[in-house]
């Protein structure tokens, strides 16, 4: 295992970690989008290296940004996303047939969207706050995105048959190795979506005083997240693959 090679693949998950942070009250945690930079390393480069990209880069955005309480479960949660991620990227490219795969990734994409849409109409409409990290430009701080909105219910419906659409026109797209990434990617990211719902429900919101089961408010957010990874390292995984040659 390269030492630099991985403490690379760190700071790029930290950076993507932090420079978009979507907080959600009922559990004080936050959307962001370091997924797109697990997935994306998950298929590049070993399990083990994912792993600890993944673990790592993530706990420490936890940790400067001000969500320490996180940064336990976050270390694991994450270790074991990236490690899974690539692990099952590369059994799919090797072992099970292109038919297949597509044909599965085309069922669980509808399965997210609905999921998400329900759970989202259910548990996680109302008041939201989203900002981003504070630039230093010139000496002055300066906020790029900060505002306040109230998520309604036909706004998870909306987002729900945009995760199906979306999976579905990326499976029906995908050439050759691509349709590989779908299933380890939602697979993972079901496993992350998991892995918070349970460090929230018995450590961090009794920790901070919440009802234990505003976990589930972030289910649909995790899950959105782990989609947005999907949609985002796709095309740069694609990239990278055809710039190797």
């Amino acid at each position: 295992m390269n030492v630099v090679r991985v403490s690379l693949y760190t700071a790029l998950v930290l950076i993507a970690t932090i420079v978009l942070q979507v907080y959600t009250p009922a559990t004080r945690g936050y959307f962001n989008l370091g997924e797109v930079a697990i997935y994306t390393i998950a298929a590049l480069t070993s399990p083990l290296t994912a792993g600890i990209a993944g673990g790592v880069g993530s706990a420490l955005a936890d940790l400067v940004t001000g969500y320490g309480i996180f940064a336990p479960g976050t270390l694991v949660i994450k270790f074991t996303e990236g490690f899974v991620a690539s692990l099952l990227i590369s059994f799919f490219r090797k072992e099970l047939p292109h038919s297949r795969v597509r044909v599965a990734s085309l069922i669980i994409g509808v399965f997210l969207g609905v999921l998400i849409a329900g759970l989202g109409v259910v548990l996680f409409t109302g008041e939201v706050e989203v900002y981003s990290v504070p630039l230093s430009i010139m000496g002055f701080e300066v906020m790029a995105l900060s505002a306040t909105f109230t998520i309604t219910t036909w706004f998870w419906i909306l987002i729900g048959l945009t995760v199906t659409a979306s999976v579905t026109y990326f499976v029906i797209r995908a050439k050759g190795e691509s349709i590989s990434f779908v299933i380890p990617v939602l697979l993972s990211g079901l496993i992350m979506v998991t892995g918070y719902f349970l460090y929230e429900y018995f450590v961090s919101n009794p920790l901070q005083g919440i009802p234990p089961e505003e976990a589930f408010v972030e289910v649909p957010v995790n899950l959105g997240q782990a989609l947005v990874g999907l949609a985002f390292s796709s095309p740069v995984i694609t990239f990278i693959n055809r710039a190797r040659g």
